[in-house]
């Protein structure tokens, strides 16, 4: 079977996680890399024994035969670049958010849904062990039925800490703690229980902060079964690495629990139980993290994996676009929400 050609756009995060992911998939070969700064792409096209390097993506669509196309650039960037792989009918790996608004996402997801190329979108949350075990303790209700979710997230983001201007805290490209971050508790509380039915939200910057994201949200949802869950974060907490999500149920309660600086392997899964009043921890192997190495990367590797199955064999995948539009659906309504001092609203 011939190798599927894969171009990848952007060489930051497209370097330390998409390019080695892809490598690791034996149906596909990387032949091209894009990004505006020549120097820097011609260096990594040559270490990485790479066929092509331009320093336009547009040129890189028009001048060679690609069968998919990894996307690692700001949202902003993204929707054009998605639109001409759709109609050169090229298949997508695309970062979170998929766009900066819904108009996009959903012009995208129609045109996606009607060519029925395949496409996956890297919310990579839902592929560590500890969640996908907390995930089947909730559906087996080991500790009863879930009656709420509090999720807390604060860390400083590196543009935040160098207090330097950047995508990531300016709200009209896609940064801001809502896209930048808070889109990956949009997708996996859906993932984990069910589709939130409205929301009520909060956001605010802190104090002396000169860009216009927003750096701190608390958010209210509710659930169509009569659960709610809460949600508090910030990306401009200087020394506080954190990320807690606790499933209240009726017979205990699941901890997910990471404080330290690594995003994915920094997780622990704690278990309660009411009656007896003990916390439990259950163990998991972590990955062998090499020095330099994204930790990331072993999750892109999953959902790269099953995009690839989908291509090929037509397996069904998540996370796509459609789900990617509904992130996007519901960082709008939280920034609505909080345009009207927190009103209540309510989703489709």
């Amino acid at each position: 079977m011939k190798k599927l050609q894969v171009g990848i756009i952007g060489l930051g995060f497209g370097i330390t996680s998409h390019l080695p992911a892809f490598r690791k998939n034996k149906y596909c070969e990387v032949v091209a890399l894009s990004c505006k700064n020549s120097k820097k792409g011609n260096l990594l096209k040559k270490k990485n024994k790479i066929k092509y390097f331009f320093n336009n993506w547009k040129r890189m669509l028009n001048e060679i035969e690609l069968d998919l196309i990894s996307i690692a650039v700001p949202p902003f960037e993204q929707t054009k670049i998605i639109y001409n792989c759709l109609k050169k009918k090229i298949s997508i790996f695309a970062e979170k958010p998929l766009t900066v608004n819904t108009s996009d996402s959903k012009k995208i997801l129609y045109i996606q849904e009607k060519s029925k190329i395949p496409c996956a979108i890297d919310f990579i949350f839902p592929e560590i062990p500890e969640w996908i075990y907390a995930k089947k303790l909730l559906q087996k209700k080991t500790f009863g039925t879930l009656r709420s979710i509090d999720i807390e997230l604060n860390y400083q983001s590196y543009s935040n800490f160098l207090k330097k201007n950047s995508w990531k805290n300016n709200l009209n490209k896609g940064g801001g703690i809502l896209h930048h971050i808070v889109c990956h508790i949009f997708y996996y509380i859906e993932w984990f229980f069910e589709p939130i039915d409205s929301i009520s939200a909060y956001l605010y910057k802190d104090k002396n902060y000169r860009f216009n994201g927003y750096t701190n949200v608390i958010s209210l949802l509710r659930f169509k079964s009569g659960g709610y869950a809460t949600i508090k974060a910030s990306n401009n907490s200087l020394g506080a690495n954190e990320h807690i999500i606790k499933f209240f149920n009726d017979k205990g309660i699941v901890i997910l629990e990471n404080k330290t600086e690594d995003w994915v392997n920094g997780f622990n899964l704690y278990t309660f139980k009411r009656k007896s009043l003990l916390q439990k921890k259950i163990f998991f192997k972590k990955n062998n993290i090499k020095h330099n190495q994204d930790s990331r990367l072993f999750l892109v590797s999953k959902i790269v994996n099953r995009l690839i199955e989908k291509i090929l064999f037509k397996k069904d995948m998540i996370p796509n676009f459609k789900n990617g539009h509904r992130v996007q659906q519901l960082i709008e309504s939280a920034l609505k929400s909080s345009q009207s001092n927190g009103k209540w609203i309510n989703l489709k």
